[in-house]
């Protein structure tokens, strides 16, 4: 464990760099140079260091949960999970959700079940057309970073990561590099993000019509930040009650 605040361990911040450095080789995809990505792999391993943990996890949460909408953020940041890099069978994965073209066969028609769909892969040619029209394809600049699996009641699903995991089914693979999350502490809970906090305060700001029940709906949600979230009642009381200078704000945003 390390012995900052916010950060549950030092793989999950090995995770959530390794995610910030696949999802930033798509957002600068026009970069074919080694050395210049090394050096940008090299600058955002740094970032807990440079710009803080606060905003290092800020930024994965942005990523993760305002750009690409998936649950990275929330999931390496929960200390419930105890992170282990792996060689997975796939046969073991539980598939998720990636587009709605590609679910309808790896979720309606196969059940998340990998073999499923391998075999579905290998007989019908319109899901292969259907699929391929996607854009779905190797990026070999990125193909390399192991994906990331946790262990629910479904099985071990993957939370990123799933066209690796798809590129390795279809290619006749075995097993696939994985970093497994295992719930070992049942007491463990996750971060919300700052950029939520201001969310939540802005929306409320901007509420034209202020009355008893809209405010107590927002104490409501407060109220539930503060206890489901490790870092709820500081994020509330210091973000968003202690910074605003609406009153009404400051009393309704407020945990005691």
């Amino acid at each position: 464990m390390t012995k900052n605040k916010l950060t549950p361990s030092k793989n999950a911040e090995k995770m959530a760099i390794q995610y910030l450095q696949h999802e930033f080789r798509k957002i600068l995809n026009g970069i074919r140079d080694p050395k210049t990505w090394k050096l940008i792999d090299r600058e955002i391993a740094n970032l807990p260091e440079t710009q803080g943990e606060s905003s290092f996890w800020n930024l994965v949460a942005a990523v993760s949960e305002d750009w690409k909408l998936k649950s990275v953020y929330r999931v390496l940041s929960d200390t419930r999970f105890t992170w282990k890099l792996e060689e997975v069978p796939l046969e073991k994965i539980t598939l998720t959700g990636m587009s709605p073209e590609i679910n309808r066969y790896t979720l309606k028609q196969c059940g998340g079940d990998p073999m499923k769909f391998l075999a579905l892969w290998k007989t019908n040619a319109k899901v292969r057309s259907d699929i391929l029209k996607t854009g779905f394809s190797e990026h070999r600049e990125r193909d390399g970073h192991p994906i990331f699996l946790a262990e629910i009641p479904d099985g071990l699903s993957v939370f990123d990561g799933m066209r690796r995991t798809l590129l390795a089914i279809i290619g006749g693979k075995k097993t696939i590099p994985a970093w497994v999350g295992k719930p070992l502490n049942k007491n463990g809970k996750p971060l919300i993000s700052g950029g939520f906090g201001y969310v939540l305060s802005q929306l409320y700001r901007h509420t034209e019509r202020k009355n008893k029940t809209i405010d107590q709906a927002f104490a409501h949600v407060v109220q539930i930040v503060g206890s489901d979230y490790r870092n709820g009642k500081e994020l509330v009381n210091k973000r968003i009650a202690g910074w605003s200078r609406d009153e009404r704000i400051k009393k309704i945003f407020r945990i005691k």
